[in-house]
């Protein structure tokens, strides 16, 4: 399902307009709005918005450092799959790569490698990428 789908499905509103510097986004849970900046490219407006929907699956109101991780890792959880990650992977286990090839800032890739995958999907992935190289 793409993003602006997921946002309609859930009955959040996106717009493109200026945010305070600095943001990429803000989510509005009182009005369901998310705001994204104008001019961002494909890959920094499919980070904003699924960042910005993490907050409003979760209900946040305003932000701190632990909604914002709670919404980092949603977002990398909506942005890749396992599956997209073992494939991307098989080229080049380059972070920069991969993130590229995946569509994504290398910062998803980092979130999701840390905190989305699952104990036996980290084995898989190492045993893919030594299975490369071997």
């Amino acid at each position: 399902m793409n993003l602006d789908e997921l946002a309609q499905e859930v009955g959040v509103r996106v717009r493109t307009a200026p945010v305070p510097p600095g943001f990429w986004g803000l989510y509005d849970h009182k009005h369901k709005l998310i705001t994204i900046k104008p001019g961002l490219g494909r890959i920094q407006y499919n980070y904003a918005l699924a960042h910005e929907l993490g907050h409003a699956h979760f209900g946040h109101h305003g932000h701190g450092a632990k909604h914002e991780r709670m919404a980092d890792k949603w977002a990398a959880r909506k942005l890749i799959t396992f599956d997209n990650l073992l494939e991307n992977s098989r080229y080049s286990m380059d972070r920069l790569t991969v993130a590229s090839n995946l569509g994504v800032l290398p910062r998803v890739l980092e979130t999701y490698i840390e905190y989305c995958i699952t104990a036996k999907q980290a084995v898989m992935l190492l045993n893919h990428l030594a299975d490369l190289h071997t």
